[in-house]
C-alpha cells in the first residue's frame, strides 16, 4: 500500500468470484475494483462512507472512460492504484490503473460529483480535500472522454431490465456498475466471449430506482456500438460507448 497522498495503491489476487466464464478479470469487476479502491483512498481524508454519510452527503459518478490492454486472469497477483486530479466547483476527476507484474494493463479517467441527501443537489468540492495534497499525478495519456448522442430513435431494443432490490447502493438508487451488468446480460456468453473490449466509456444521466424498468437500445459504430438505457417515459437514463479491437 502506498504512502496516503494524491495517490493510493494496493496489491490483491484477482479471486474466482470476479471473473467472467474465461477466467478473466470481467468488466464489471474492473468497476467493483475501482470503485472500491477509491473509496479505500477516500476514507483516509474522511470522505469515505462513514464521513459522507456524518455530513448527509454521497458520492456520484458521472461518467467514467476506460482502455483495456490485457486482462488479468483468475489468481493473477495484481495492482490497483488510483489517483486524484484538482477539483472544481462542483466536480472532480479520479483517475485509476491496474498492473500486472508491472505492467500497465488497465486505465481509467472519471468525474466524480457529491449531492446532498437533504436537498439533492450537487455540493461544492472545496470543503472535501485537505489543503496540504500535492496533485502531482498526469492523467492517462490519450484517454478523452467523448459525446455519446442521447437519441437512439429507430435504434434496435436489445433488452429490459428491472431494478431489483440489490442493485441499490448507498444513494438509494441502482448502482452504477450494476448499469454495466445489465447492458452486458443483454448479450449471450457467445457474444461477450468473441467482442474483445478495447475501450469502454460510460455515462450516468439519471438515478434509477427500484421496481422500474430500464430498456436497452443499441446502436453501430465504426469501431464498435453505442447504448443507452431508457426509463418507461423514454429519459435516457445511462449511455455507453464500447470501442473494439481491430
Amino acid at each position: 500500500m502506498s504512502e496516503m497522498g494524491c495517490r493510493y495503491s494496493r496489491n490483491l489476487t484477482v479471486t474466482p468470484s470476479q471473473c467472467d466464464g474465461h477466467s478473466r478479470l470481467s468488466i464489471p469487476a474492473v468497476f467493483d475494483l475501482f470503485q472500491d479502491t477509491a473509496t479505500l483512498h477516500a476514507d483516509y481524508f474522511d470522505i469515505g462512507p462513514a464521513g459522507m454519510n456524518r455530513r448527509n452527503y454521497f458520492w456520484v459518478i458521472t461518467k467514467t472512460v476506460m482502455r483495456f490492454s490485457g486482462r488479468p486472469e483468475m489468481m493473477d497477483r495484481i495492482e490497483a492504484r488510483t489517483w486524484i486530479q484538482p477539483s472544481d466547483r462542483a466536480k472532480c476527476e479520479r483517475d485509476f490503473a491496474v498492473y500486472r507484474d508491472g505492467t500497465e494493463v488497465l486505465c481509467c479517467r472519471s468525474i466524480w460529483a457529491v449531492m446532498s441527501h437533504e436537498t439533492g443537489r450537487l455540493v461544492p468540492m472545496a470543503e472535501l480535500y485537505p489543503n496540504y495534497l500535492e496533485f502531482d499525478e498526469p492523467v492517462p495519456e490519450d484517454l478523452e472522454f467523448s459525446k455519446i448522442s442521447k437519441n437512439f430513435e429507430g435504434c434496435a431494443e436489445i433488452g429490459t431490465y428491472t431494478v431489483r432490490s440489490v442493485d441499490i447502493d448507498l444513494g438509494g438508487h441502482m448502482n452504477n456498475v450494476n448499469y454495466i451488468r445489465a447492458l452486458l446480460g443483454c448479450f449471450s456468453s457467445v457474444e461477450l466471449s468473441t467482442a474483445e473490449v478495447r475501450e469502454i466509456e460510460v455515462q450516468y444521466i439519471s438515478q434509477t430506482y427500484e421496481g422500474e424498468t430500464l430498456t436497452f437500445r443499441k446502436r453501430d459504430t465504426e469501431h464498435g456500438f453505442e447504448a443507452g438505457a431508457f426509463s418507461s417515459e423514454g429519459r435516457p437514463m445511462f449511455l455507453a460507448g464500447i470501442r473494439l479491437r481491430d
